[in-house]
């Protein structure tokens, strides 16, 4: 089930990913482009708990999803400076007017990438992967 579940989790990080990329426009507001970031971070993260044998909990709190993995036992270093697109899915999501931010939007959806494929091999070198 857990295989199962972390394949799904991660097949929507990359439908996600895909509207991401097409947001990066400078004319989309840079709120509803990192809203669609953090979606994908989540879900990664949630599809990389899976992997490891646990229930990712119901949250969209980055920081609260990169320590679980790091008890876990799971090395997030490499991906912990996306946990900043926490705040897109919380302050920014009901704000009218946030101030922007003035990230690097293709950088950032590399970094993203680089987490969805890092997950994307966890999953494929697991036992029944």
């Amino acid at each position: 089930m857990a295989e199962a579940d972390a394949r799904s989790m991660l097949t929507i990080a990359r439908r996600d990913l895909k509207a991401a990329w097409i947001l990066q426009d400078a004319s989309i507001a840079e709120a509803s482009w990192g809203f669609q970031v953090q979606q994908v971070v989540e879900k990664a993260l949630k599809a990389w708990l899976f992997q490891l044998g646990d229930s990712p909990p119901f949250t969209h709190d980055l920081v609260v999803l990169f320590k679980r993995l790091m008890r876990a036992g799971a090395d997030v270093e490499a991906h912990r400076d996306l946990a900043r697109f926490t705040d897109f899915a919380v302050q920014f999501r009901y704000d009218a007017d946030p101030e922007p931010m003035g990230l690097d939007r293709a950088h950032w959806l590399q970094r993203v990438e680089e987490l969805v494929e890092h997950v994307a091999s966890l999953i494929a070198a697991a036992p029944d992967g």
